[in-house]
């Protein structure tokens, strides 16, 4: 006899409202039906279940096949707004975690976490620096004093270290820039002199 669920299911309830324990329908119901129909841990699973007044022997009906979603949307809102996650993403768009991972694979995605810059430089900032660097540079060339100068080089080492976050990104794109947050938060400060 061929495995049948709901025939097996409804002997074992049957036997189960004989009284009888889940060894003795596994080996009633494979006598009558042929061994190895009824497999031990099923026998002592579907007793377990009558024994907590789980009676219901049919199936319960599932979800089914994950529903399809539109990969479009999904890539244009990541490239609208590269930080958010997949989670985010799954959320937003009412399906698994997996399916927005794997549309952004297939789109050529990738997860990069941003580069840490010393601060976020204002325009003027810049101009500045390298006004001052020419300047210097243009000093050098009509009387050389680098060769005295005595150079020192500082590194701040903060006890807490922020995490960068990341951003979806095609292939050839750079990640994002995440300043450094809080300057006066503790730290220590490593100096290193030479001439």
């Amino acid at each position: 006899m061929e495995k049948n669920r709901g025939v097996i299911r409804e002997l074992l309830k049957y036997e189960f409202e004989l009284g009888h324990t889940a060894k003795e329908a596994m080996d009633n119901i494979n006598r009558a039906k042929g061994h190895g129909i009824v497999a031990k841990r099923t026998a002592y699973e579907w007793f377990s279940k009558f024994k907590n007044n789980q009676m219901e022997i049919a199936d319960k009906k599932r979800a089914g096949r994950p529903r399809e979603i539109d990969r479009a949307p999904v890539v244009n809102t990541v490239e609208a707004h590269p930080s958010m996650t997949t989670r985010m993403l799954a959320e937003d768009f009412d399906c698994a975690q997996s399916q927005i991972v794997e549309i952004l694979h297939a789109a050529g995605k990738k997860w990069l976490r941003s580069r840490w810059v010393p601060k976020e430089l204002t325009e003027a900032q810049k101009r500045k620096r390298v006004e001052i660097a020419t300047r210097l540079l243009r000093r050098h060339r009509r009387s050389p004093f680098f060769e005295y100068i005595v150079t020192c080089d500082e590194k701040w080492i903060p006890f807490v270290n922020d995490e960068r976050h990341g951003e979806w990104r095609s292939p050839g794109q750079k990640p994002g820039q995440t300043p450094r947050k809080d300057f006066w938060a503790k730290k220590a400060m490593l100096c290193v002199w030479w001439d």
